[in-house]
């Protein structure tokens, strides 16, 4: 019983009784035993972050660091590579990408090609598959519409000049925008789908609910659209169907013009329905180049994790000499490892074996050992963590909050790593067997007189023909003879000598056995004559 100022009595809890205070309290007990976490992160700032006046007179430290992030910054967009600084080739495959080089009259001209996207290269990844079927086409499509839009003019006498020349101008950055947003790895789903109901309406591409893959439009008439394109073509007066400005040639090609424009928009949007399948994070298809994106940025973000968690073991009192002594054990059985070799294999996969297994292995490394890897350390790291009887005797500050939270995110992100090499398989299918089938088919010779053989010499050579022998078979003689043998030569050559010193006259069957256990017969193969 406890009393506040007023000597009103309220009932108190000691030593945490009640379950739901434990938690609160060991929350308290950390926060006073162990420092507060405070760091600079050494993120870029955002792009609309300005300097304050008192950053500017922070000293030369801070105008280093900033020039530093806009130098890595302009490096990034001008590449559109995010930079690593020990990754040389990277940097190399980023620059061969972005600039092509070409000698005009004896001297290097460069010509910068901007990349809409930003990714890693590293693990060669980029657009591929669907995507780049359909980033092409789109290419394509606002190649040729951007000079038929330009070119449109007025036929309703009516129309503003202002109105028509603003419609124009959203129509332009919607294709524009739309372009950048399908060569972005992966395509934002919602923000295509987006782009193409802002052009054609919600009549033509609803996105509530969302299209359907391989689903044909609701309406692709030029006529009957609606969004931008359906109001740029009522205000210039472009519907052939309910208005009737047309008065030349020159006015009908015009309308020509635009029927054409609208064409290019809905036979894109009629493909990115008919691709929507292999788009989205959880597709179970996914083209191997787009994915490797994925998978780098993904291994990044692994290693990233992995500092985390020992920054919040150094804030522990935890540090690098410690955590080489830590043995930590796990819940799932698997043999015990100090806290820091773990952490190290997990960085060192995300690092550098990873990124080589896909680069060396392909489809196949991917899926034979890449994924059992990632999957050994994701049940590694979930087996140490808490509740753990058998982690116990370690030092208390590895059962923190903080600790435990970033072993957490440390499995979560080994588990997003798991579920994007999934889907990534390939069989490779063994090399054509043209032997032919398993078989006795002939002896020779096929038959032999006792009459014919030396009195002190009763054996003769035989060669056994067939297909399909494996090394090391047995042979066996009905009636049972004496031999030696079988001598493997080819999958269809065997040879033995038969002992016919006490062999009577008649037929005998050969019979091969396989070290499989199949068996091939010949009946009468060999016959014996007086």
């Amino acid at each position: 019983m406890a009393f506040d100022p007023g000597g009103n009595s309220f009932a108190t809890i000691v030593n945490g009784v009640d379950p739901t205070i434990k938690p609160a309290v060991k929350a308290v007990e950390d926060a006073v035993s162990y420092p507060v976490l405070t760091e600079e992160v050494g993120y870029p700032p955002s792009p609309l972050a300005k300097p304050s006046s008192g950053m500017a007179t922070s000293g030369a430290g801070a105008g280093i660091t900033s020039l530093g992030q806009v130098a890595t910054k302009a490096v990034s967009d001008v590449l559109g590579w995010k930079v690593k600084p020990d990754d040389a080739k990277g940097f190399v495959g980023a620059l061969t990408q972005s600039f092509t080089l070409t000698e005009v009259e004896g001297h290097i001209e460069s010509k910068w090609t901007p990349r809409t996207y930003a990714v890693q290269t590293d693990l060669a990844g980029g657009i591929s598959g669907a995507q780049a079927s359909i980033y092409s086409r789109a290419k394509g499509a606002v190649d040729q519409s951007l000079p038929l839009l330009d070119g449109l003019y007025k036929l309703n006498p009516e129309a503003a000049d202002e109105d028509v020349a603003a419609l124009k101008a959203v129509a332009a950055s919607q294709f524009s925008e739309l372009v950048k947003e399908l060569g972005f790895i992966p395509p934002r789903i919602s923000r295509v789908n987006q782009y193409f109901n802002l052009l054609l309406g919600s009549n033509a591409f609803p996105v509530t609910p969302p299209p359907i893959p391989n689903q044909p439009l609701t309406l692709s008439d030029p006529d009957q659209i609606d969004g931008t394109l359906g109001t740029l073509r009522d205000e210039l007066g472009l519907n052939f169907t309910t208005q009737d400005f047309v008065n030349s040639v020159e006015d009908e090609q015009n309308l020509s013009n635009f029927r054409i424009l609208s064409d290019y928009a809905t036979s894109l949007a009629q493909s990115w329905v008919n691709n929507l399948g292999f788009f989205g994070l959880g597709t179970a298809t996914p083209f191997f180049g787009t994915q490797l994106v994925l998978l780098s940025r993904q291994l990044s973000v692994v290693s990233e994790s992995v500092d985390e968690v020992r920054f919040t073991l150094d804030s522990v009192f935890l540090g690098p000499a410690e955590r080489q002594t830590m043995q930590v054990s796990f819940k799932t059985g698997d043999p015990a490892l100090f806290l820091e070799d773990l952490l190290a294999w997990i960085q060192s996969f995300a690092s550098e074996e990873g990124p080589r297994l896909i680069q060396d292995g392909g489809k196949f490394g991917v899926e034979n050992t890449f994924l059992p890897v990632a999957q050994q350390l994701n049940r590694l790291v979930g087996g140490a963590r808490d509740p753990n009887p058998a982690n116990a005797v370690l030092p208390r500050g590895f059962h923190t909050v903080r600790v435990q939270r970033a072993l957490e995110e440390l499995g979560d992100e080994l588990k997003e790593l798991v579920n994007l090499a999934t889907p990534i398989q390939h069989i490779v299918t063994p090399e054509p067997d043209f032997g032919l089938p398993f078989a006795v088919t002939s002896v020779d010779p096929g038959s032999v007189s006792l009459g014919s053989l030396p009195a002190n010499k009763k054996t003769i050579d035989v060669r056994i023909r067939g297909g399909g022998f494996q090394a090391t078979p047995t042979l066996t003689i009905t009636p049972s003879i004496s031999f030696r043998g079988p001598y493997f030569r080819s999958d269809s050559l065997l040879v033995a000598t038969l002992d016919l010193s006490g062999a009577s006259p008649g037929r005998l069957d050969v019979t091969v056995t396989n070290r499989d256990g199949t068996s091939a017969k010949l009946a009468g193969g060999f016959t014996v004559t007086p």
